[in-house]
């Protein structure tokens, strides 16, 4: 029988890497970019924009948003490098479903 994917909520995700990435701004001393990167089968996060932090650094910084976020113990930190952007994030747990809510 195939496993049911997991359902996890764009807007609590979006909210708690909004939440994460505050506090990694102050306590590291970085900037990051506005929009939270989404995309299913891919790193989910937010841009970093200094380019020079080591990549260390970055893992650092996404193991700290990873752990923020709900359902945390199911994402993978991750960093990715390329084109001259970072993004510090995750992976999604796989399966996964992401819920979308209605505004009301």
């Amino acid at each position: 029988m195939a496993q049911r994917p997991t359902t996890i909520s764009i807007k609590d995700v979006s909210k708690a890497v909004d939440q994460a990435v505050k506090a990694a701004s102050e306590k590291h001393k970085v900037q990051f970019g506005a929009g939270f990167r989404f995309g299913p089968g891919t790193i989910m996060g937010r841009q970093l924009l200094q380019a020079d932090i080591p990549i260390s650094k970055a893992e650092q910084i996404a193991t700290e948003i990873t752990q923020q976020v709900p359902s945390a113990g199911q994402f993978e930190a991750s960093v990715w490098v390329g084109r001259g952007i970072i993004i510090c994030g995750f992976w999604p747990p796989d399966p996964v479903q992401f819920g979308l809510e209605q505004s009301q």
